[in-house]
Order: structure tokens, then C-alpha cells, then sequence
């Protein structure tokens, strides 16, 4: 309740090192602490009660930054510190296990002021990569949609053939994007079951591709239905279902089922997953093979749609995790389906 009482903050010129105490903070451990960074000319940053002129002392700053942060963390000004802070120190959590994204937009103009005077340290590189990795999939997922699509347009110039164009982009497009969002969200939160991302990875990704595969595989009886949307809406029901669920409870069974041996862990990680992955792969051969009836023409290019959203949606879903959270990445998925499912909806008009 009061985490001031719990925390003690030391500091060296380039090293700062925090302690955390279950019970408050005594006079006696202040005392120790006191004299033990006396003895090394250590300065002291911040303990409950302490007063500015204690902080530092030795290895000097043009103000006690450290000592103002730690008050200010902890005191009734804690968002507005951390909002005209120059970089991002909001606290990392299991949603938004992002520990070393510290960017801000509005710094990037000051930061390039520095070039050549150190500034370039401070500039966190990953995130601006990012952004450029993105920048790039989307320009060569431009060249690699519309010009195949301008070739077949000028071939098939009907009515029909247009609106049908459209309507299949979204869809594809939408699974590729909802498919991946999934995938990636779920592979991070069952790091916090599985313990490790080598585990998470393995097993998410395998689960996805096997019981995918079945969904798939199960959904060929169906290729010749004269109502194909209805099996997806199904499918896109079960999907909106189970991850709702999963987005509330998962949580509380992880903490229940933690203490059980890895392999038992792996085995119950495969059967959470077994449904929803089941579900999310009938979409994509459903509305393949009835587009295959429709405009056959347009079955190798919307391939290549949902490969190019496969590759753009690790990159998207990576920025809108930091931004937003893992849950929310989810959430989008989940429109994406419901989107994809109204454009189906569609070819048959």
C-alpha cells in the first residue's frame, strides 16, 4: 500500500542499484546503508524520509536527478512525470513484456540535434528498425498485390469480376492479418505457462499447424456447399468465443495449473490450443475453394495476399503489442474475422 516504506536506491556514476525490502524500511538498515556508501563514496538516491541535501554527494550531476525521479515516482504527480518524461518509463507487464522500450516520437528530433555529440546511444535503434522493416514489407507487398492485380484487371474488366476482386482482398487479407495476430499473442502468453520462449514457440507454433491443418483438412466436406459463409461464420463464432474466454480466464488457470511438470504443461498447452487452432483453419480453404467457383483466376493472387499480410502482421502485431498490449492484438484479430466474414458475405451479390 505504501511502496515508499519498501525501497531503497543507491548509485555509483554509471551504476544504479535498487533493493526492495516485504516489510518497510528501518532506521537501523538506513543507518548501514548510510555508512556503507560513505565508505565507497557511493551516493545515495533515495530512502523513506530522505531529504534532498543528502543526495548527490559524490559522484555529482547538475541536479539530484535520481532523487527527483524516485519522489516524483512515487508521489500524487506519477503520470504526469512519466508523460513529459523524455523517454518512456512506463512499467513492463505480462500484456506489455516490453522491458527495453524506452522511445518516444517527440524526442527523435532532439535526440538527432546530437548527432556527433553523443546523442546516438539514447536513440533506441530496435523500435526505429522496426518501423523501417514495416515500411519496407508494405512496399514490397504493394508491388507484389497490385501488379499482378493490374495485369489480371485488364483481362477481366467485368462488373462482376471487379467487385469480386475487392471483396476477396479483404478477406484474404483479413485472415492473414487475424491469423498471424493470434498466433503471435498466444505464444506470448504461454511464456508465462510454459516458463520459456523456446517451450512457447515450440509449442504454440505446433499446435497451430497440426490442429490448423485438421480444421482444414476436416473442412473439404464442405468445399461443395452452396452456403459456404455459414460454416465460416461458424468457425469465426467458435474463434471469437474461445479467445474471449481465454482472454479473461486463461490467467487463473495458468496460476492453478503452474506447479504441474513441464511435460503435463506442454501436454494441457496443446489441448487449450486444439480448439481454437481447429477453428481458425477452415476460413482460408472454405472461402479458397469457393472463390475457385466463382473467379478461379483470382485463386494464385489472393495466395499471394494472405502471404504478404503473413509477413506485414509479425511486424504489426510486434508495434501494437508495445503500444497497446498482447490482449488488445487479440482483440483486433478477432474484428479482423468478423470483417472477413461480412466480405465473404458479399461474393454472392
Amino acid at each position: 500500500d505504501r511502496p515508499e516504506q519498501h525501497l531503497l536506491l543507491i548509485r555509483s556514476l554509471q551504476t544504479s542499484t535498487l533493493l526492495i525490502k516485504r516489510s518497510p524500511i528501518t532506521p537501523v538498515e538506513i543507518e548501514r546503508m548510510s555508512d556503507f556508501t560513505g565508505q565507497r563514496s557511493f551516493d545515495l538516491a533515495y530512502y523513506p524520509g530522505m531529504p534532498e541535501a543528502v543526495a548527490n554527494q559524490y559522484n555529482q550531476l547538475a541536479q539530484p536527478y535520481f532523487y527527483l525521479g524516485a519522489q516524483a515516482l512515487l508521489g500524487q504527480d506519477r503520470a504526469g512525470f512519466i508523460e513529459r518524461y523524455k523517454f518512456n518509463l512506463e512499467p513492463a507487464t505480462d500484456d506489455r513484456p516490453f522491458f527495453f522500450h524506452f522511445f518516444k516520437w517527440r524526442v527523435l528530433p532532439e535526440i538527432f540535434t546530437l548527432i556527433g555529440r553523443g546523442g546516438m546511444p539514447l536513440l533506441e535503434w530496435g523500435y526505429l528498425i522496426l518501423i523501417a522493416t514495416l515500411l519496407q514489407a508494405l512496399f514490397s507487398a504493394a508491388i507484389l498485390i497490385l501488379l499482378p492485380l493490374f495485369i489480371y484487371r485488364r483481362k477481366n474488366t467485368g462488373t462482376r469480376s471487379r467487385r469480386l476482386t475487392m471483396q476477396s482482398f479483404v478477406y484474404f487479407l483479413c485472415l492473414g492479418f487475424a491469423f498471424l495476430f493470434i498466433e503471435i499473442a498466444f505464444i506470448q502468453k504461454f511464456i508465462l505457462f510454459l516458463h520459456h520462449p523456446t517451450f512457447a514457440i515450440a509449442v504454440v507454433l505446433s499446435a497451430f499447424l497440426m490442429f490448423a491443418g485438421m480444421g482444414s483438412l476436416w473442412s473439404r466436406k464442405f468445399v461443395d456447399s452452396t452456403q459456404p459463409a455459414k460454416i465460416v461464420g461458424a468457425a469465426v463464432i467458435a474463434i471469437i468465443v474461445i479467445c474471449l474466454l481465454y482472454a479473461f480466464f486463461l490467467a487463473t488457470l495458468f496460476s492453478q495449473l503452474m506447479p504441474m511438470p513441464i511435460v503435463a504443461r506442454i501436454f494441457i498447452s496443446l489441448a487449450l490450443l486444439a480448439p481454437l487452432a481447429f477453428a481458425m483453419g477452415i476460413p482460408f480453404p472454405l472461402g479458397l475453394s469457393r472463390l475457385a467457383q466463382l473467379e478461379p483466376g483470382l485463386v494464385p493472387w489472393v495466395w499471394g495476399v494472405n502471404g504478404c499480410a503473413s509477413v506485414l502482421s509479425a511486424v504489426v502485431a510486434t508495434l501494437f503489442a508495445i503500444h497497446f498490449g498482447f490482449t488488445a492484438v487479440i482483440m483486433l484479430a478477432l474484428m479482423l474475422y468478423i470483417v472477413s466474414l461480412l466480405s465473404m458475405n458479399r461474393w454472392e451479390l
